[in-house]
Formats: structure tokens, C-alpha cells, sequence
């Protein structure tokens, strides 16, 4: 449970980074592809990869960081939309009302 928060709360922090240089830069064309490679690179400077942590043996420990970078990036990204998605369903309430025969 703690490896799933870690990695949603990661992956907010580097999709906003990378939203953060997109709006000095136009990264628009590799905007993914940076933030899978800066999630890779967090899990690689953290040392967190999610198959060690799990217990799940992988080739190489750098496919264990890139694999948990794009977890990251996927997590970033989901996260907020599913916010938004929540969001917009409490936010339109029906009303409904009972309409009683006479």
C-alpha cells in the first residue's frame, strides 16, 4: 500500500515538472517521452524500483527503475484526470424530486 502512494505522489511531482518546463519550453512533441525518462531517473536517484520492492526479479536493475519511471508517468498523469473526473461528478448533483400521485 505504501509502495502505491509512493508512486502516485512521484508521479504528481514529476508530471508537474515536466508541466512546469512545458510552459517556459515547448516540449509539446517529447513532453511523454521526458516524463518517462525523468520518472526513470527519479526511481534511479531514490533507488526505488517497484519489482525490488515487490519481490519480482527483473533482467537488469535499470530495467527495474525504467519500468517503475513509467509507472510514475502513468500515475502522474492518470491521477489528475481522475480528480477532474470525480470532481465533475460531485460537482452536478441531480436533484431529484418525487412527483406524488393525487
Amino acid at each position: 500500500m505504501y509502495e502505491f502512494a509512493i508512486v502516485v505522489l512521484l508521479g504528481i511531482g514529476t508530471f508537474k515538472v515536466v508541466d512546469m518546463l512545458n510552459e517556459y519550453v515547448d516540449l509539446s512533441k517529447i513532453q511523454s517521452l521526458l516524463t518517462i525518462g525523468l520518472g526513470a531517473l527519479v526511481a534511479w536517484a531514490l533507488q526505488f524500483s517497484l519489482f525490488a520492492q515487490w519481490g519480482i526479479g527483473v533482467r537488469s536493475e535499470m530495467a527495474g527503475y525504467v519500468g517503475t519511471g513509467l509507472m510514475l508517468a502513468a500515475a502522474g498523469y492518470a491521477t489528475p484526470q481522475v480528480f477532474e473526473h470525480v470532481a465533475e461528478i460531485l460537482g452536478h448533483r441531480k436533484e431529484t424530486t418525487v412527483v406524488r400521485a393525487a
